[in-house]
């Protein structure tokens, strides 16, 4: 049942990132500014089709990685799993426990980088619209880093105070 929320979120959030990304690229021209400089002026381009592909991809290989190490807890040795007072929580009595709610807090950091990874595909879609003159708004980017990184540092403090002293 801890399992249902986090889950359900992840599943919404990639419901959001492959909807968007899909709805965007009509949006974009062939060829798209991708990276930018501290000034808002792009830098680096890439094709439409190649951007599309590379930023499904990145949500593919991100997910993967974060819920597939949180998930494989279970299975890796206990010197490969990073967590407070290791030798606690990883005991045999304890560890089938700590290792699900590894598991939901990769579901929760994986949802987490999924809606980032939407936010910067809107913000690279705003650059590319013919009104923004391909620059990226600072005021933008700000929006987006600024939940994210608010977000991460909330998933951190909970994941902390998950493993403190027993």
């Amino acid at each position: 049942m801890k399992l249902l929320a986090p889950l359900a979120v992840l599943v919404l959030s990639l419901l959001i990132f492959f909807g968007y990304l899909a709805a965007s690229y009509s949006m974009l021209p062939e060829r798209i500014a991708t990276h930018f400089d501290l000034q808002g002026r792009p830098n680096g381009w890439m094709g439409r089709e190649g951007f599309i592909a590379f930023t499904a991809g990145m949500g593919i290989f991100l997910l993967v990685v974060i819920v597939g190490i949180t998930g494989a807890t279970r299975w890796l040795p206990a010197t490969f799993v990073n967590i407070p007072h290791r030798d606690y929580w990883l005991a045999p009595e304890r560890r089938a426990a700590t290792c699900a709610l590894l598991f939901r807090f990769g579901l929760w950091l994986g949802s987490l980088s999924l809606l980032f990874l939407t936010g910067v595909q809107w913000l690279v879609v705003q650059a590319n619209l013919p009104e923004s003159h391909q620059r990226l708004d600072p005021a933008h980017l700000a929006g987006i880093d600024g939940p994210f990184l608010l977000g991460t540092i909330l998933w951190i403090i909970l994941l902390k105070r998950s493993f403190a002293k027993p």
